[in-house]
């Protein structure tokens, strides 16, 4: 080793000691030197005394940047995505509360994607990373049809990923538009050689009620035609009943039906093929930008302030996934909460378990 590199190392070291606590908490378990090298891929080197590491802004980014790991040991996981926003209109989404005003004009095409796209295989691999989990969605969804049909992003990502499959430990995507990746078999194909698992969020079983709340998405029985025909060619899916709107409140209208929606929802999922189901109860955010009328509706519900959100309290919310839980039972099917799915792609928590 160099006295250049060692150097090096001795910086990052030192970097990651002036790093705020929530930060620090990101390379929680890690040995040295991967937490150096991880460190030196996601953060800045100060140029200047006294300036501290800043986050940077990566096509292959951090997963979830807000989340306290202190409290949610998600560790380092990966996220990337084409676009930006999405078009659905999802009266219910708590994206926007974070990303204010910038959904109004619906999806839209990063800047250089396929570029920084490679610059970042690159660096990761020059870098030798330990291979994490990669998530391909966050406040988007991937696969808009009028932006991946001009674009084919999204396809270029996939064929790409191939050839660097070996940073990535798995790899999924969520989304409300699985017919998009029926377009072209080499999507399929693409799919099936990387092991991605594609979740797609339906919330509902009945077109009308979707519509509802979901005005801008595909309709329920066309993602539904989608998942079956993903399920055929060998790709593997899961369904996300995301959210689960409350139905034991009286003063709040029933949205989403045990009986119309979720019994019919789960058994169809099972037919189709589907791995397993996610699900997680809704939560409403304290700064507002979900629909108004909406929020109005069901803000008796909603009686518990965590943080940034307004949560149904720990009854209603037990009582929605217990519910859940019998529903895929009495179906053969598997059911897991949504931040205990993305949780268990920390490879590093999960060795850890397996040691104690």
């Amino acid at each position: 080793m160099t006295e250049k590199s060692v150097a090096g190392r001795n910086r990052d070291a030192s970097c990651i000691s002036m790093l705020a606590a929530q930060e620090q908490a990101l390379f929680a378990g890690l040995d040295v030197e991967s937490a150096r090298r991880f460190f030196a891929y996601l953060f800045t080197q100060p140029s200047k005394p006294g300036q501290q590491p800043q986050l940077r802004s990566l096509t292959i980014g951090l997963y979830d940047p807000w989340c306290d790991r202190r409290n949610y040991p998600l560790g380092i996981l990966w996220q990337a995505a084409p676009y930006s926003f999405c078009s659905h209109m999802c009266r219910y989404c708590y994206g926007r509360s974070y990303l204010r005003g910038k959904f109004k004009g619906g999806g839209r095409v990063k800047d250089g994607f396929r570029r920084k796209l490679d610059a970042c295989l690159r660096r990761m691999k020059d870098l030798g990373l330990p291979p994490r989990h990669l998530s391909m969605a966050n406040s988007t969804d991937i696969l808009e049809a009028h932006l991946e049909r001009e674009h084919r992003h999204v396809l270029f990502m996939l064929e790409r990923l191939v050839t660097h499959k070996a940073l990535f430990s798995s790899f999924g995507i969520l989304t409300k538009n699985p017919a998009v990746l029926l377009d072209d078999e080499r999507y399929a194909a693409l799919l099936r050689e990387l092991g991605v698992e594609v979740q797609v969020s339906i919330a509902f079983f009945r077109d009308n009620a979707a519509r509802d709340v979901e005005p801008g998405a595909p309709a329920v029985s066309d993602r539904m035609r989608a998942v079956e025909n993903l399920a055929a060619k060998g790709v593997r899916v899961a369904i996300g009943v995301d959210p689960l709107f409350p139905r034991y409140v009286p003063a709040c209208p029933v949205l989403q039906g045990r009986d119309e929606d979720l019994i019919r929802l789960v058994r169809w999922a099972k037919q189709a093929g589907a791995a397993y189901i996610i699900g997680k109860p809704l939560k409403l955010p304290v700064m507002g930008a979900v629909d108004r009328e909406l929020y109005q509706q069901l803000a008796p519900a909603f009686a518990d302030k965590r943080g940034s959100y307004w949560r149904m309290p720990a009854e209603e919310q037990g009582r929605l996934l217990q519910d859940m839980r019998d529903i895929c039972a009495a179906e053969g099917l598997p059911f897991e909460h949504c931040f205990c799915n993305i949780l268990k792609r920390n490879t590093r928590r999960h060795a850890a378990e397996a040691m104690d």
